[in-house]
């Protein structure tokens, strides 16, 4: 792991953590062999004079059997998912619980947690004097959406003329940036391993971690559009894209799950929502 000073490499000579952060509390998550996809995000922290740390992120290609037993379960995933995962939605899931346990051990009260194919709209330090004014604990805050598939409010948090939070009527998919708490983290954690899902499908059924999902609008994060994803998914074959039935059933429960569970959230926020 590394710690960059306005992109400057600060690595310890035992390669591990450099704690030379003197800014936010900012992890990338990145490849060792990507390294343009990790120039490019100092590129876009440097806009706005940011400190970020690298996480080496885990190559679902290299992992052991071992580790593959430990982190991800075919039972689980047979039961929760319509495909088997790839290896790199794999790697990417143990890459982001790097992040949460960097969390946790440092008992930090929040970070925000980056993927390296993303493109910052707004100084992440105006982002950050909001957050810590905020009068009721939170969870994670999703700071990116797809433009494609944007999210309605259920409910909203009005913080100033620039930014709300929302519940949104469904958690968006993809993990390309968002802050997450402490508690967060470790609710997460405490249900992560092994796992049957990606990531990202997982955040959508928040309810089974107990974890509350807001998303900040506008978002403050695009996504950078600029690599090829490293996860893996375009490459699968038509035999490997799924059982269609399975995946309308799963869809359903999700649906009604999503539906209950969201008021829910919206009863646990208020008066502030």
């Amino acid at each position: 792991m590394l710690s960059y000073k306005r992109s400057t490499l600060c690595v310890s000579q035992s390669n591990t953590i450099s704690l030379h952060m003197t800014d936010l509390n900012i992890f990338l998550i990145n490849l060792d062999s990507s390294k343009d996809r990790l120039k490019e995000s100092a590129r876009q922290f440097d806009k706005f004079n940011l400190s970020f740390e690298r996480i080496s992120a885990v190559d679902g290609a290299s992992i052991s059997n071992q580790e593959l037993e430990t982190h991800y379960s075919r039972e689980k995933n047979a039961r929760q998912y319509y495909r088997a995962l790839t290896v790199g939605e794999i790697g990417c899931y143990m890459s982001h619980l790097k992040v949460l346990e960097e969390i946790v051990a440092r008992q930090l009260p929040y970070a925000f947690v980056f993927e390296d194919d993303f493109q910052l709209q707004a100084d992440l330090r105006e982002i950050d004097s909001k957050v810590l004014a905020l009068p009721f604990d939170w969870d994670m805050i999703k700071l990116y959406q797809s433009q494609k598939n944007r999210r309605t409010a259920f409910a909203t948090h009005q913080i100033d003329s620039d930014l709300s939070l929302v519940i949104p009527n469904k958690v968006p998919a993809g993990t390309v940036a968002q802050i997450i708490s402490f508690g967060g983290a470790k609710k997460i954690l405490a249900h992560a391993r092994p796992f049957g899902r990606p990531i990202d499908i997982d955040y959508q059924h928040f309810w089974e971690k107990q974890v509350s999902v807001l998303l900040a609008f506008p978002c403050p994060v695009n996504h950078g559009e600029i690599f090829d994803s490293t996860v893996g998914r375009e490459f699968l074959s038509r035999n490997e894209k799924g059982n269609f039935w399975l995946k309308q059933r799963l869809q359903i429960n999700k649906f009604f799950n999503n539906k209950s569970n969201r008021k829910l959230i919206q009863k646990q926020y208020q008066p502030y929502f």
